[in-house]
């Protein structure tokens, strides 16, 4: 679903590389999933709570800026809605 888009799909969050891993094989994600434990890019993207990530979408332009942030507990529950945002953000 995300491989006719012109753009680098990753997710994102302090999580773990093994419980990213286990998602991962979960949900049958075939993107990156990295692991952010400082927060640094989680903040840039707009995407962090209190201590931790929150759940949900952040998409940027090819410079680096941030075009929008959803916050979305269900994004990967819902991803083809998900992706249908993510494709319209990029339009």
């Amino acid at each position: 679903m995300f491989e006719d888009m012109e753009a680098d799909i990753y997710t994102i969050s302090n999580d773990s590389p093994e419980a990213h891993k286990e998602l991962k094989e979960q949900m049958g994600f075939t993107f990156t999933m990295l692991s952010d434990a400082s927060l640094d890019v989680v903040e840039k993207a707009d995407m962090a709570g209190e201590g931790m990530s929150v759940r949900g979408y952040s998409v940027f332009n090819g410079d680096g800026e941030l075009i929008t942030s959803q916050e979305d507990d269900l994004w990967g529950t819902n991803i083809e809605s998900t992706a249908e945002k993510i494709k319209n953000a990029l339009n």
